[in-house]
């Protein structure tokens, strides 16, 4: 075996290849969004043409952004995300799948939060079922929340720490729990 081989060996074998790699990918999405700020340590997988930011998005530490374009999701996803948007660390976007995750405006979330296009078929025994996730405007998501596969949340909605949203979600509403139901609404007054 050569030396070069050796080292590209040696070095996949440490993962410092997938690691460069990703790190280089992750580089260059940022050049070529430059009002985007992303933290040291974010994982942006699968085809970073499915990946799209708005202006002033901020991705913080440990967060994991996977767009599609692998075998196990036929290559397909997508995720949006729109102007202002705050994805807090350690945060898991898996946008797989035909309709991949839409987030509007100003969206804000805790740390340790799950939104998930696609889940693993357990009724059939193998496979995935993929299904949109369109979260709108304005909506807070609150830490280590999960959101499932073909979950609308309406412009405005707060989501409290800790629940699992598995159900759509009307605009303005709060919710919370294990599943989330509405507790109430949180429609902003005016003036």
């Amino acid at each position: 075996m050569a030396f070069k081989e050796l080292v590209m060996e040696l070095t996949y074998y440490f993962g410092l290849g997938d690691n460069l790699h990703a790190a280089l990918r992750t580089f260059l999405f940022g050049v070529r969004n430059p009002s985007l700020r992303m933290e040291r340590g974010v994982l942006l997988k699968g085809d970073l043409a499915n990946l799209s930011v708005g202006k002033g998005v901020v991705i913080q530490a440990g967060s994991v952004i996977h767009a599609g374009g692998q075998g196990w999701c036929d290559g397909r996803g997508r995720v949006e995300i729109g102007d202002g948007a705050t994805i807090s660390p350690n945060c898991v976007l898996y946008g797989s799948g035909g309709g991949g995750i839409r987030i509007g405006k100003r969206f804000d979330c805790g740390p340790f939060v799950g939104i998930y296009a696609s889940r693993t078929d357990y009724a059939a025994g193998n496979g995935h079922v993929f299904r949109p996730v369109v979260i709108g405007d304005d909506v807070v998501v609150f830490s280590h929340v999960v959101i499932s596969p073909g979950v609308t949340i309406g412009d405005g909605a707060v989501i409290a720490a800790g629940s699992v949203v598995i159900n759509d979600v009307p605009a303005g509403a709060l919710v919370a729990g294990v599943p989330a139901c509405v507790v109430r609404s949180c429609a902003k007054r005016s003036a």
